[in-house]
């Protein structure tokens, strides 16, 4: 039986799924696992949902209320909140480490993670997109990849990868939350990937592996790196 992977959703509205999480559960096939959808309005309990799930994959799309990290509004784009998904994610992931899950997290999904382990966000951040929260204007960029990190094993592509980019949130080493390291950065010091030496597997990166029709193929051992550990837990 391949591993199942649970992915999170906004909501479950097939229009959506169509729209803005068909590479997830693409890239999921491909690497050899099952997706399973978890949207608010289907997962109550956290352990339960988890019970039944070999690994999760945190997605991407808008922004945290800052509340959930102890700020006020100050860049976050409110009209992208959505208060059930923070819960969803923010409880998913604290319990998916908890209990050691294999866990990966992009672009929001990074920022959920840091977040649910006690970390806090850069609300805004210049040219890392060209409209916030969407497909829109990508700048791609490369980053340095910290040797013998979990994604520099993972990934076995040298110090240096090419990404896209689409997030105006971003990670800094002031706000990392504790446990937590950063195993790569762009140029300009923003954190694109973070780990916890402490899990099994528990990655979070800032860019996009998912849209693998804009990347190398190094980008793909994110997602079989995550269901080969899924398959051995």
């Amino acid at each position: 039986m391949p591993p199942r992977i649970g992915f999170t959703s906004r909501e479950a509205d097939f229009a959506y799924f169509l729209q803005w999480q068909r590479d997830y559960w693409f890239s999921i096939l491909l690497a050899g696992g099952e997706p399973v959808r978890l949207t608010p309005d289907a997962v109550g309990d956290f352990e339960a949902a988890l019970a039944g799930l070999d690994g999760l994959l945190l997605t991407g799309g808008g922004d945290i209320d800052p509340a959930q990290y102890g700020q006020v509004m100050a860049g976050t784009d409110p009209a992208s909140i959505y208060p059930e998904r923070d819960r969803l994610e923010l409880g998913l992931t604290r319990a998916a480490f908890a209990r050691g899950l294999p866990t990966l997290g992009v672009c929001r999904g990074i920022q959920v993670m840091n977040v649910a382990l006690g970390g806090s966000l850069i609300q805004h951040h210049d040219n890392h997109t060209g409209d916030a929260n969407t497909f829109n204007q990508p700048r791609p960029h490369p980053v340095q990849i910290a040797p013998g990190t979990l994604l520099d094993r993972t990934l076995a592509c040298g110090p240096l990868l090419h990404t896209n980019s689409y997030h105006h949130q971003a990670l800094s080493s002031a706000g990392l939350a504790p446990g937590l390291i950063a195993s790569a950065h762009a140029l300009d010091g923003i954190i694109e990937a973070i780990e916890s030496p402490d899990h099994p597997w528990f990655l979070g990166v800032q860019w996009h592996p998912e849209r693998q029709y804009e990347l190398g193929p190094e980008h793909g051992r994110l997602f079989s790196g995550l269901v080969a550990t899924a398959r051995r837990s």
